[in-house]
C-alpha cells in the first residue's frame, strides 16, 4: 500500500482590505417614569458593540448596538443634573469590493 502526501499552504484569515466609514445611528430614548423629563442635554457618550458580522458578495452586513450614556438637566423644580443609560440597535450594509463568501 502506497500513501502519497502533499503539503499545501492554508490561509485561514486573509485581510482583503480596510475601510473607514461613518454611520449615523438614530433612535428614540424613553425616559422611565421614575426619572424626570429632559430639559436640556449636557453630554452624550456611546460605546459601539458589534455582535454579528456577515460577509456577502461585495458587501459586509453588521448588526450591533450603541450603549449610550446621557447626562442631562432635569425638568423639575430643582433642575438637578441626572443621567440615563440606554441601548440603540442598528444594522448596516457596507459596500466592500474584493470580499466574497
Amino acid at each position: 500500500m502506497q500513501v502519497e502526501v502533499t503539503k499545501e499552504k492554508f490561509v485561514l484569515n486573509k485581510i482583503v482590505g480596510q475601510k473607514s466609514e461613518t454611520i449615523v445611528v438614530e433612535g428614540d430614548m424613553i425616559v422611565p417614569d421614575i426619572k424626570p423629563d429632559i430639559l436640556n442635554t449636557i453630554n452624550t457618550t456611546g460605546n459601539v458593540c458589534i455582535y454579528k458580522k456577515e460577509v456577502l458578495d461585495g458587501k459586509i452586513k453588521i448588526d450591533g448596538d450603541v450603549n449610550v450614556y446621557v447626562i442631562y438637566l432635569a425638568d423639575n423644580e430643582e433642575e438637578a443634573t441626572r443621567s440615563l443609560n440606554t441601548n440603540i440597535d442598528f444594522n448596516q450594509i457596507i459596500d466592500f469590493e474584493g470580499c466574497t463568501r
